[in-house]
């Protein structure tokens, strides 16, 4: 064998050793940070500036390269980037796509994506591609859509009334963007194909499906079987029975339900809302722990737009983090960002790349733990529930939060030893003894994350 053909094939098994295909089981363990290419960071200098939010802002894919330690530096291992695709002029988020062909070169075209993918995998961060099959840019001529450039590729226009009638969702245009018609033979084959192509010659991770009640359940099911690695797909409802029904066509969904239950339930109100959730709500999900949990996204008003309260963000924060499911944590929010509805939720990071503020070094030892504790492989147990305070277990984590000050409660119902000292990771020094059966815990206003020592 020539030595050609022989690191012909070294580099072939390489290149399989480091496939991008991940499993539903594989992402379980990873926590995905959430950002906007164009408002991340530009490439070059990091410094502060005001720009138009509905316009694109100068965010590009070697910026985010560089500072993917920053991203590390709160122990994420995984990012979810805007759609990738050319689009139209001023569509800075990505969701108005003229060429399926063509990557952004508001971002910095094809090289500086596989250049950013790299840089990734060598640090063990995995992608997340945003994907868009629903619908192509508004307000153009078919021409200059590619490949999608006739007609004959979309639903007659009408809008839809009632979004509970779902023939309305998956035929009617969403607002005025072009509606896909999947069922045509072209959009399904050239859609199938792209989507696999664009994993393999991106080496993406992951694929998150971008307005999945306004496209059929059949076309979602073979796009999941030609991704061939782990999707989640979101779909903005507060019912649990909706959502769970589209697991049965991808790994998992976005879990609203429970952002609307914390909504609901921390600021304000009871945190017996979240027991609720629990007993009534998780339990329609067959496979939770697939599920992505987060308490911002960049479709909603940050919460600090809603219930402006860092103290009660920080309990937010970490009761969704270690609950069961992908824990999702949007850009701006370990800078304690606030702004409120679409596009005012989307700020520009650039020069806010501080690490000494206390969530980004709150959201470091969240992960580590998470992470070390391997608390993804345990079922979740609720361990006490009342209007102000409430605890849950996974495994030998203990996960308490609060919606008041200086409360005190006792839990009796746990599964850990008399005699076993549990210490709060967020707090050194704050470490309880399980005591004639009970977990003293004082609350301070502040989360706490006990282990067992």
């Amino acid at each position: 064998m020539s030595s050609k053909i022989f690191l012909l094939i070294i580099s072939l098994l390489l290149n399989l050793s480091q496939s991008a295909i991940h499993s539903k089981e594989e992402w379980k363990s990873r926590s995905i940070y959430e950002l906007l290419t164009d408002r991340f960071a530009k490439s070059g200098e990091d410094s502060k500036e005001n720009c138009n939010l509905s316009n694109y802002c100068g965010g590009t894919f070697k910026g985010i390269q560089q500072h993917l330690d920053y991203i590390l530096g709160m122990g994420f291992n995984a990012i979810w980037i805007s759609p990738i695709v050319k689009n139209q002029e001023g569509s800075y988020h990505g969701y108005h796509a003229l060429d399926l062909y063509e990557i952004n070169p508001k971002f910095g075209g094809a090289d500086d994506l596989k250049e950013l993918i790299k840089a990734c995998h060598k640090k063990d961060i995995w992608v997340v591609l945003d994907a868009v099959p629903n619908h192509m840019a508004p307000g153009v001529s078919r021409s200059e859509l590619n490949p999608f450039n006739k007609d004959e590729y979309y639903h007659d226009y009408c809008t839809i009334t009632d979004e509970n009638n779902q023939e309305q969702r998956e035929n009617c245009w969403l607002y005025d963007l072009p509606d896909l018609k999947q069922e045509h033979p072209f959009v399904k084959e050239k859609y199938l194909d792209w989507i696999q192509d664009i994993i393999e010659d991106y080496d993406f991770d992951g694929v998150r499906y971008a307005d999945v009640p306004y496209v059929p359940k059949w076309f979602w099911k073979e796009f999941t079987q030609a991704a061939q690695t782990y999707t989640f797909g979101v779909i903005s409802s507060s019912s649990s029975q909706y959502i769970a029904d589209y697991q049965n066509y991808m790994d998992g969904v976005g879990n609203y339900p429970l952002f609307y239950a914390i909504k609901d339930g921390i600021c304000g109100g009871s945190m017996k809302r979240l027991e609720s959730y629990l007993f009534n709500e998780h339990k329609d999900y067959k496979n939770p722990k697939y599920n992505v949990n987060w308490v911002d996204n960049h479709d909603n008003a940050r919460f600090l737009n809603w219930c402006n309260d860092k103290r009660i963000f920080r309990n937010a924060i970490i009761f969704y983090f270690f609950y069961e499911g992908i824990p999702t944590f949007y850009y701006g929010d370990e800078q304690y960002f606030n702004g409120g509805n679409d596009p005012n939720n989307r700020e520009p990071l650039f020069g806010y790349h501080y690490t000494d503020t206390d969530i980004y070094k709150m959201m470091k030892i969240a992960n580590d733990v998470r992470r070390n504790y391997k608390v993804y492989d345990n079922t979740l147990v609720q361990r006490y529930a009342d209007d102000y305070f409430y605890a849950y277990t996974r495994g030998n984590v203990l996960i308490a939060v609060s919606n008041a000050m200086n409360i005190q409660r006792s839990i009796s119902y746990h599964s850990y030893n008399e005699g076993d000292k549990l210490c709060n990771k967020l707090n050194e020094g704050d470490c309880v003894i399980v005591s004639g059966g009970n977990i003293n815990i004082n609350m301070n206003g502040e989360p706490k994350i006990y282990v067992k020592e």
